[in-house]
């Protein structure tokens, strides 16, 4: 989950050392987010180990299943938050206090007897550090176009298809 999330991390080299040639070829030629992948091929051996010969009560069953759902909620949370914009709103409201500060900066200066160089340089100073992090913070919280819930609501679809799709093509064998 952790390399999907990040983009210079990449898993290939750690799926091809965990898993059979095949399945690490399957895993990584699906068009199916990894996370996902990795979470129906757990489901599909689960049911698969009662045709192995071993059982596995309907309780333990239930506990696997609780826990892959557990995984896959998870990975949807989180991916939604990623996905997520900034409401522009409280970015708008967080400039206009900082601006309504450093406005009001100098008259607090002023009222302490300080040079006026004295008073320049500081309000100068307050002032480069906090606009640097505001703007620090704008580009942290809106790394992505504004409001992009068509695309959002598309992702959900494919992910749908995928899931049915993947479903279709598991590896039956176990090796």
């Amino acid at each position: 989950m952790k390399a999907s999330f990040r983009k210079d991390e990449d898993d290939t080299d750690i799926i091809r050392a965990i898993l059979p040639q095949q399945e690490a070829d399957w895993l990584l030629s699906s068009s199916t987010k990894r996370p996902i992948v990795i979470i129906a091929r757990l489901r599909s051996l689960i049911q698969q180990l009662s045709s192995f010969g071993y059982s596995i009560s309907p309780t333990v069953h239930l506990i696997l299943e609780q826990r892959l759902y557990d995984l896959e909620s998870s990975y949807g949370i989180s991916n939604r938050i990623f996905m997520s914009p900034i409401p522009p709103t409280y970015t708008r409201h967080t400039s206009r206090v900082l601006c309504l500060f450093l406005i009001l900066l100098p008259v607090h200066f002023a009222g302490t007897n300080t040079s006026p160089s004295a008073l320049l340089l500081s309000v100068m100073t307050i002032t480069y550090v906090l606009v640097g992090i505001d703007q620090i913070g704008l580009e942290i919280e809106n790394p992505f176009p504004l409001l992009p819930m068509f695309a959002l609501a598309s992702t959900f679809q494919r992910n749908v298809e995928n899931q049915f799709t993947l479903l279709n093509n598991i590896p039956t064998d176990i090796t």
